[in-house]
């Protein structure tokens, strides 16, 4: 079986860089150089692994975030959402956040923000650094601001779901001081193993990244390759971001394979019909020594991963 995160999409030509004249103020929250700088951006996120991805650090202009940080702590409520796969604090979904609105009001960065992202132009310049055909992202706006505090993470996943095509993360978390190893909360990249007939991701991260202030990681879902988590929180800090997709009109090829569907079909195959035998003391023993090792916190090497600053 070929690996499917062997793949790579293709690199977009050098006429779809946004220039100075089709940058207009719908795009000013975003740092210019950046909109600059596609045939770059492209090249690292293609040469990526464990599949393709890429982080854009000072990803807008100096002060703008910090506005959106205010205008969130003063004018939105979070509300806790916990599953097997995930524990999180979720904040404004941004696709409901109207123009006209008393909280679109209250909230002007963050609207520039949805706005710019979600522009056109920007569109464009997504499916230029992340290889993918002009004109296939969607004006769907699909997003959120989220919180990670002590003890939140997200499993394991492909992100795979409906007509999902690009992930991405804009990082809020304070900028002062600066987000280390020790407060957890990266996000973390897995390999892509061959398992008969489909894939499943390693048993551990092969490559990780600090929610750092003003950053934006990104790369194209694909069903069993994308394999991603966020690691559990350890400090008292929370992790703020805004977490969002870029649609297509249609969803992905072998989406059988995608996270999602393997757990439904799984859920509805096991069998629960046997006679209960309860373990021995010994192996409760040894099971409640794992547990407790596991609620170590852990840490994985801060690997380079491509990053354009």
């Amino acid at each position: 079986m070929t690996s499917q995160a062997s793949k790579r999409p293709r690199i977009g030509s050098a006429d779809k860089e946004l220039s100075a004249s089709s940058s207009s103020s719908l795009l000013d929250p975003i740092t210019p150089s950046i909109l600059q700088k596609g045939e770059q951006l492209a090249t690292l996120y293609q040469k990526a692994s464990p599949y393709p991805h890429a982080v854009i650090g000072n990803f807008c202009v100096d002060g703008f975030l910090e506005g959106i940080l205010a205008e969130l702590k003063h004018n939105s409520k979070v509300k806790f959402k916990e599953t097997d796969l995930f524990r999180v604090y979720q904040s404004i979904d941004l696709g409901n956040l109207k123009d006209g609105s008393e909280l679109a009001a209250n909230m002007p960065n963050l609207m520039k923000l949805k706005n710019a992202i979600y522009s056109p132009q920007y569109r464009a310049f997504i499916e230029n650094i992340a290889g993918l055909e002009a004109g296939s992202l969607t004006d769907e706006v699909d997003c959120a601001a989220n919180c990670h505090t002590r003890g939140c993470h997200l499993l394991c996943h492909d992100d795979v779901i409906g007509t999902r095509k690009v992930s991405y993360i804009i990082y809020l978390t304070d900028a002062t001081p600066e987000w280390t190893d020790s407060d957890g909360g990266r996000l973390e990249l897995y390999d892509a193993i061959a398992e008969e007939d489909r894939f499943v991701p390693g048993a551990l991260p092969v490559k990780t990244v600090l929610p750092a202030f003003n950053s934006m990681a990104y790369f194209v879902v694909e069903p069993g390759v994308s394999f991603h988590s966020v690691q559990e929180v350890f400090c008292d800090r929370p992790r703020l971001s805004i977490q969002g997709w870029y649609h297509t009109k249609e969803a992905p090829s072998q989406i059988e394979n995608a996270t999602l569907q393997r757990l439904k079909s799984t859920g509805e195959g096991e069998n629960t019909e046997g006679t209960f035998q309860p373990m021995a003391d010994e192996a409760t023993t040894a099971v409640a020594a794992a547990a407790a090792a596991a609620d170590q916190h852990y840490h994985h090497p801060a690997l380079q991963i491509p990053y354009y600053n």
